[in-house]
């Protein structure tokens, strides 16, 4: 349409067509595009794995150069670094791929959502193998099961809250 009508106007005002691909519409709410959550989640899932390695080298240099011969304390120092880890690079990679184009959201909501994540993650596991790792005898498929559901279910919390939360940018 090349003509549309101006507010509070005598005549009508040109308005130039406007393109789906580079201009956003004024108000609503961008359709979710189901390629763009599967990014999202696969590339936030693969993202949370290396930076959960990434924190945990980060923990391990840094309780090197405590003292004392507490090592409990230690590896819990480490484990709780590389969960930080692998929660920013989730909910990056969630909030970077969510952002392309004309989209945003909201980064403190999709931290929020990873957090989520984290916690349902956490309870699964305590669930699952009741506070102990399961023996290496025919256990094999249930922790890779249990693996990749825990790697993953930070990335869709962070989906879903990202996704909540998003708007056309202005």
């Amino acid at each position: 349409m090349l003509f549309a009508l101006g507010a509070g106007s005598a005549g009508a005002q040109w308005a130039p067509p406007r393109s789906a691909t580079t201009d956003p519409p004024a108000t609503g709410r961008p359709e979710v595009r189901y390629e763009r959550v599967t990014g999202e989640i696969v590339g936030g899932t693969y993202a949370g794995v290396l930076g959960y390695f990434a924190g945990r080298g980060l923990g391990t240099v840094a309780t090197s150069m405590m003292s004392g011969e507490d090592d409990r304390l230690r590896e819990r120092i480490v484990n709780s670094v590389g969960v930080g880890g692998a929660a920013f690079a989730i909910g990056g990679t969630v909030y970077a791929i969510g952002n392309m184009g004309a989209e945003t959201g909201s980064f403190p909501r999709t931290m929020v959502g990873v957090s989520a994540g984290v916690a349902a993650s956490l309870m699964l596991s305590k669930v699952v193998f009741k506070g102990r790792m399961p023996s290496d005898e025919g256990t094999s498929k249930r922790k890779w099961l249990m693996a990749a559901l825990e790697s993953s279910l930070p990335a869709i919390g962070g989906t879903i809250a990202f996704n909540r939360s998003r708007r056309w940018q202005r």
